[in-house]
């Protein structure tokens, strides 16, 4: 009983609720999927305070690849490495997201660096002189949310 009074709450007055199909993704769909795209957003923590900077990635199926400049994400990452990184995207059916937690780290290794240069790496911001971090992931979790019930509201509301 309390639970259905639970669930009947989460609904609105048409009874539509907001949450569609959620899929948990595997691993390697959600790599797939952050290979698909190419801006995100970087999460940190410094002094127990959040900041979330927007950026252009590359994926290479087992790591996050950005780069940056001098100022405050830089200064913040060598504060504290261990970051989140999520990217997502929503089409008219379907929306997905992922996010991977690790370590980002600067390249100095000048092969590093050639690599990271060679990169399919977009540029929303030019940043000069470049610098180029790495996320290496301790974790990555995905999920797609299914739309469909969007279709099923009424007008009304």
């Amino acid at each position: 009983m309390i639970r259905a009074r639970i669930e009947q709450r989460a609904k609105d007055r048409d009874g539509w609720t907001p949450q569609g199909p959620v899929v948990e993704l595997s691993a390697d769909h959600s790599w797939t999927l952050l290979g698909q795209a190419s801006f995100g957003r970087l999460a940190v923590s410094v002094d127990n305070q959040p900041a979330i900077f927007p950026l252009d990635y590359a994926c290479d199926g087992h790591s996050i690849l950005f780069r940056t400049a001098e100022g405050t994400k830089l200064r913040d990452l060598l504060r504290n490495n261990r970051v989140s990184f999520e990217a997502d995207k929503r089409v008219r059916d379907e929306s997905w997201s992922v996010i991977v937690e690790g370590t980002a780290d600067i390249l100095h290794d000048p092969f590093d660096i050639a690599d990271a240069e060679s990169a399919a790496l977009p540029e929303w911001v030019p940043t000069a002189p470049p610098v180029y971090v790495r996320i290496s992931p301790t974790s990555i979790h995905g999920r797609r949310f299914v739309h469909s019930v969007l279709a099923q509201r009424s007008p009304a509301l």
